[in-house]
């Protein structure tokens, strides 16, 4: 299930240096308790179910991975798809912004949309202007391997005569206000481009939740670290490292004891 519908869960991965897995679901509750059991905690509400620890309310359900080895792991179970409209105004040309495909899964983790992840945008976009946000999905190319076949920093037309105006509808993961102008976006190297209202599909955001307790963390970069099964003392190359979240697994598994060196082929990544 989590395969075939990748995003309706996330994966939280706690950091067993300094928790554990009981002790995360314990402060969660307790975030949950201090904000009130009627609005929750980021969208996310917490209790008891069976006797077992559980997470749920309304749409939202985190649960203890039930895999052996992968005990420091949790899952959360959002909710959609949920319908939105791709162009509210008809007849009216969209402002819209298109993204990366790793920016896209970010964003429907909760996550708002970075600098980075843009790859091109409407004209006389302004800051605080309502946006529609698409996914650019890798497509193979003759003799070249798999691109987006997308320019960075075009300006897109957001009319129905647009050439990729319909591929992109299908592609539609939600809306929100623009941060910055397009002029910022292409300009600057980080920041917050889009600040997303809505989503195709909605789980709650961790952002500064439990800072260095836990990591949002895709489910196979997870298991890549438990199957390398790293051990105190060994010397590590991480040659895909960018942004750091299985070199940091990696470095929990060795209990901080050892060396990893870490390199990505990737600049955007690194910076």
């Amino acid at each position: 299930f989590l395969i075939r519908h990748p995003s309706c869960y996330s994966c939280i991965r706690v950091n067993t240096l300094k928790s554990t897995t009981h002790t995360v679901m314990q402060k969660l509750l307790k975030l949950v308790n201090q904000n009130g059991l009627s609005c929750g905690f980021n969208g996310l509400k917490i209790g008891e179910q069976n006797g077992g620890e559980q997470a749920h309310e309304g749409s939202y359900l985190v649960h203890k991975c039930p895999y052996s080895g992968l005990e420091n792991v949790l899952f959360i179970r959002g909710s959609g798809p949920h319908a939105l409209h791709y162009n509210d105004q008809p007849g009216h040309s969209m402002k819209e912004i298109i993204v990366s495909r790793k920016c896209a899964e970010s964003v429907l983790r909760g996550a708002q949309v970075y600098v980075p992840g843009v790859l091109a945008c409407s004209a006389h976009v302004e800051k605080g202007d309502k946006v529609a946000v698409s996914v650019a999905i890798e497509q193979p190319v003759k003799d070249s391997g798999w691109a987006v076949g997308i320019t960075r920093g075009i300006v897109l037309q957001g009319l129905q005569s647009d050439a990729h105006y319909e591929e992109r509808k299908g592609l539609y993961i939600g809306q929100g206000i623009a941060a910055m102008s397009r002029a910022g976006i292409f300009r600057v190297l980080h920041g917050v481009a889009v600040e997303m209202t809505e989503r195709v599909y909605k789980l709650p955001s961790f952002n500064d939740v439990l800072e260095g307790e836990i990591f949002l963390q895709n489910l196979p970069s997870i298991v890549a670290a438990r199957v390398l099964d790293p051990r105190p003392g060994e010397q590590i190359l991480d040659m895909c490292a960018a942004p750091g979240g299985k070199t940091t697994a990696i470095a929990i598994l060795m209990r901080d004891k050892g060396e990893i060196v870490a390199l990505d082929r990737s600049h955007n990544k690194v910076i």
